[in-house]
């Protein structure tokens, strides 16, 4: 279902950022395109929202897009 589709993974977390989440995506469905991810701390997500829109702008501007 997901064979040579572009996957992008995506996250808010407490501390784990992406945990290897972009490699396990690679290893599971090796024939998709895994983007370059993007994990936002729960606590910036809630207390800077404009810091985390500028920090989402520049990576959907970015090379993984």
């Amino acid at each position: 279902m997901l064979s040579g589709k572009t996957l992008v993974p995506f996250n808010t977390h407490a501390g784990s950022r992406l945990c290897g989440f972009d490699k396990k995506l690679t290893d599971a469905i090796s024939d998709s395109n895994v983007a370059v991810g993007l994990a936002i701390s729960g606590q910036d997500a809630q207390s800077k929202q404009d810091k985390v829109r500028e920090d989402v702008d520049e990576w959907l501007d970015g090379p993984g897009f």
